[in-house]
């Protein structure tokens, strides 16, 4: 027999005595069923759910106007406002702990906030910073406003790489709890190259895990309007790594505003919030109902009914709520049939016919969630178009 045989048969059961760097470093990746791993830990709550988690990412998108950096204002307002019961319902309709309309800071003490901002003009940023966080805060002319809770740093005039170089000095150096990078397109000199994108996102997830803070991304929506279709592969790469997605919008002329949660990794929030803008510039919350009308002029509902759907792609619970949810794998499945990829007009088409769906808004949703659960992938083809291919089962 031969030697080596013979050597490998004798030792045959034996731990391997070479534990290389590379196996060490593979084990500080491993999870067992006794791994201690730290609770999730969010920073708000909307409409009573909790979202902005530490060390994850969160995308806020919309058009161009949509009232984004509106958003992102009332985010870093409820962030650093102290309880107060002299400011206004409209703005404080909760008076709890930091509260700014339907948001809630879940902690007590303020937060450390920093904004990087990359759009607008220093003049622009310090308006905002002073006359409209501020006001939402309840910081008068006479108050001396908080800056030991805010980190305002305007990056237009930086370069590509500076703006990536020193947002991990800023982190590192100020530790916020919350960093809110608008936009984050201007971080890649081209938001279609794919690599630098991914490279983009293993730094900010580096960056927020190791520092322990929440990073929001600002990106626009692509020309479509299509609420998944973020802007370039740099928004297909938001859309997978972040832990939720809000989707900014204008109703009517711009009068009033909505905020919507796209997807989620944890908390499902179907709760949208309206608000308008006060004479005073601030952010006012308001009702509203967003029914269309058919043909005819008649209201239709812009949510539709279980039984109207095809029920051989839900899946039905067994619960004291009667819960329910889509079978898209094999949804999608069906509706992808033999072709290799599909662009976003087939999907629509084909998915809608199959699912029964009639409104196109409820379509949007049941596609942010695929994309979101890892059964469709959103790509493009050699024309810079969004197609759409089947993942593999995980």
């Amino acid at each position: 027999m031969n030697h080596q045989v013979v050597e490998e048969l004798a030792h045959a059961g034996e731990a391997s005595p070479l534990i290389t760097h590379e196996v060490e470093q593979l084990d500080t990746f491993r999870l067992t069923s006794t791994t201690e791993i730290a609770e999730e830990v969010f920073l708000f709550r909307l409409f009573g759910k909790p979202c902005f988690p530490r060390r994850e990412l969160t995308t806020i998108t919309g058009a161009a106007k949509s009232g984004k950096t509106f958003f992102t204002s009332m985010a870093m307002a409820c962030g650093a406002i102290e309880k107060s019961p002299a400011l206004s319902d409209d703005v404080h309709p909760q008076k709890g702990t930091g509260s700014v309309l339907a948001m809630e800071r879940i902690r007590e003490e303020p937060l450390k906030v920093m904004w990087y901002d990359t759009e607008q003009s220093r003049n622009t940023t310090k308006e905002i910073l002073v006359n409209r966080v501020g006001r939402m805060i309840g910081n008068a002319d006479k108050t001396p406003f908080p800056d030991e809770l805010f980190y305002v740093f305007n990056m237009r005039a930086a370069t590509v790489k500076e703006r990536r170089d020193m947002l991990g000095v800023a982190i590192a150096t100020y530790r916020p709890d919350i960093v809110v990078l608008d936009g984050i397109a201007d971080l890649l000199t081209d938001i279609n190259d794919g690599p630098k994108a991914q490279e983009l996102m293993e730094q900010l997830l580096h960056l927020a895990d190791e520092y322990d803070c929440n990073i929001t991304t600002v990106i626009h929506l692509n020309r479509s309007g299509e609420k998944s279709n973020l802007r370039g592969w740099l928004g297909s790469a938001l859309m997978q790594k972040s832990f939720e997605v809000f989707n900014c919008a204008p109703i009517g002329q711009g009068e009033l505003f909505s905020v919507e949660m796209n997807t989620s990794r944890k908390y499902r929030n179907d709760q949208k919030l309206y608000y308008r803008i006060g004479d005073d510039g601030i952010p006012v919350m308001v009702q509203h109902s967003e029914q269309g009308r058919d043909a005819q002029g008649r209201f239709t509902s812009t949510v539709d009914k279980t039984e109207a759907l095809n029920q051989e792609y839900i899946i039905h619970h067994d619960d004291a709520e009667r819960s329910w949810e889509w079978d898209l794998r094999r949804l999608f499945g069906d509706a992808m049939g033999n072709v290799p990829s599909m662009s976003s007009e087939q999907m629509m088409e084909a998915v809608m016919k199959l699912s029964h769906i009639r409104q196109k808004q409820y379509y949007y949703r049941v596609l942010d969630e695929a994309v979101a659960k890892g059964v469709i992938t959103k790509t493009f083809d050699r024309y810079k178009r969004v197609t759409f291919i089947l993942s593999p089962p995980r």
